[in-house]
């Protein structure tokens, strides 16, 4: 990766972006957790869905997941390289990655959260190789 930071502008413009986008994901992943709630899961659409086939489910709560996994990585990078002027390092993306599959695993379950911790770790690998 290159030693420059970008200009303070690009930064803000891409660290409101993501800010967006995070809390679509997680308003999103609440909608779907209300959802599977079991007053209302066989009048809600994810009931419909179960009805259809489970695994559908599964794969949209932990797609559901994984995108505010990936935008909230992205949101706490650029907060920090932007306030501080250095890089994260791998603890951010730890502790992040933590989080994100603990509340995962809290809100849907172990098959949702086991996914999203596999889809996670790949979006990690990614970024690792990006890094050579």
């Amino acid at each position: 990766m290159s030693d420059d930071t970008p200009e303070r502008n690009e930064m803000v413009r891409s660290t409101v972006i993501t800010i967006i986008f995070t809390v679509a994901f997680l308003i999103l992943g609440l909608t779907f957790w209300a959802w599977s709630s079991p007053d209302i899961i066989e009048t809600s659409p994810i009931g419909i869905l179960n009805s259809m086939n489970l695994y559908v489910t599964v794969l949209l709560e932990s797609l559901t997941m994984l995108g505010f996994f990936i935008f909230l990585s992205v949101t706490v990078f650029n907060l920090r390289l932007y306030v501080t002027q250095i890089r994260s390092g791998w603890f951010d993306l730890l502790a992040i990655f933590i989080l994100v599959v603990a509340m995962a695993w809290i809100m849907f379950g172990t098959a949702v959260g086991a996914v999203t911790a596999i889809l996670s770790l790949g979006f990690t690998v990614y970024l690792y190789l990006l890094q050579e």
